[in-house]
Formats: C-alpha cells, structure tokens, sequence
C-alpha cells in the first residue's frame, strides 16, 4: 500500500512539474520573422482578404503592411513580435500580433490578432486596431 502511495505520489509531482513548465516552453518573439501567418512580398494597395486575425504582411522592401476592412494592403508602422493587449508598449505606431502559444487555459481568445501602440491615459500601451 505505501509503495503505490509513494508512486502516485511522485507520478502527481512529475506531470506538476510537466505542467508549471509548460506555460514557459514557447519561446518570446521580438522580431517580424518569427510572427507567425505573416504573407511575404505583398504590395500597398493590392487586394487581400480581410479577417479578424492573422492580417499582416511584409513588402518586398520588409515594410508592414495590414490587410484592412476595405480588402486591400495598407502600411502601417513597423511588426515588432507577438505582445499581449493592455501591456506597456516602446513607440507609439509600432504593430504587434497576439501569441499563438502560452498558457489560455483560463482565456477564451481569438489568436492572431493585430494590436498597435497607442497612447492611453498618458501611457504608450498595445490596443487592438
């Protein structure tokens, strides 16, 4: 009886140990070439599909583009990684996408979301567009 309370006992601490860790296991992205769904060597102006999530592009010269409600690609300021809506942001007119990955066990969300920075009640802040 103790050798299979023991067993359950460890066997509990090491899928504890799996799950707190987890949560840790994506990596961060700071950069556009680790934005996932990104389309490449779109053109300002051109007609794209519009959705809710998963909108940006790249130029051919790397500048960001969004692929707006009218159906077609607009610039908008530069795509520097995945950040969380209401976190503190850099540069106002940086864009950003919602991460894929993390713990939303608690959330119910849409991934892929574009998010911009903007000033909120007198601080620079990642607001949906």
């Amino acid at each position: 009886m103790r050798n299979i309370i023991a067993v359950s006992a460890v066997t509990c601490g090491l899928i504890t140990a799996a799950i707190s860790l987890a949560g840790q296991s994506s990596a961060f992205c700071d950069a556009v070439d680790c934005v996932p769904n990104v389309a490449r060597n779109v053109a300002a102006g051109t007609p794209c599909t519009p959705a809710p999530s998963f909108v940006f592009g790249t130029g051919s010269d790397g500048g960001t583009l969004i692929c707006a409600s009218q159906g077609v690609w607009i610039g908008v300021g530069p795509l520097v990684g995945e950040r969380e809506v209401k976190q503190p942001c850099d540069r106002r007119g940086d864009t950003a996408q919602q991460p894929l990955a993390g713990n939303d066990l608690q959330l119910t969300r849409t991934r892929g979301v574009p998010l911009r920075c903007a000033l909120v009640n007198n601080a620079l802040q990642w607001v949906n567009f």
